[in-house]
């Protein structure tokens, strides 16, 4: 039997049908979820092996949209993250000063106008918004591993609060 997968919108870059990408999927039989190396498309005709392939999008996922995938390879290995640099890196942080500076005018003269025309709220806003979206474009096994590590340290937290308040 066929495969019929699902991804958010989120998954998707922005021109996904422009060849190859790497999407994460969800079997709908099995509920595995994988990375793969795949092309989409919304016509099928366009793909060589095409397979369903449910979108899901809007602010709540709740709008299904049908597309197409052909899967290249599954199981596609994310790059390695140094973890325990990037803990000893979060513990470091923690306890410092979180401004960025660039000390660059072009940089600075640019995120003003942003804010000035009401792109953004603020510079720093501006500043936040474009340097993550850039990391999730360009890094993003690394902001999934920094995730990964903040939720277990929030969870291990308030954990920790919640036995402490219970003795």
């Amino acid at each position: 039997m066929p495969g019929t997968y699902v991804t958010s919108e989120t998954n998707l870059p922005p021109d996904p049908e422009d060849g190859e990408i790497r999407l994460q999927v969800t079997d709908q039989h099995t509920k595995e979820i994988f990375d793969t190396r795949a092309r989409v498309s919304r016509d099928p005709d366009s793909l060589a092996d095409p397979e369903p392939l449910t979108v899901l999008k809007g602010p709540h996922e709740n709008v299904e949209e049908r597309w197409y995938i052909d899967v290249i390879e599954t199981d596609v290995e994310e790059p390695d993250v140094d973890v325990d640099l990037l803990e000893s890196i979060m513990d470091e942080t923690a306890a410092e000063n979180n401004v960025i500076n660039t000390r660059s005018r072009e940089v600075k003269a640019i995120l003003l106008y942003l804010e000035r025309t009401g792109e953004f709220e603020s510079v720093s806003e501006a500043s936040r918004q474009l340097m993550l979206d850039h990391l999730a474009e360009e890094y993003p096994e690394l902001l999934e591993a920094y995730i990964d590590r903040k939720v277990e340290r929030d969870r291990d937290g308030l954990r920790s609060a919640l036995t402490d308040a219970g003795e």
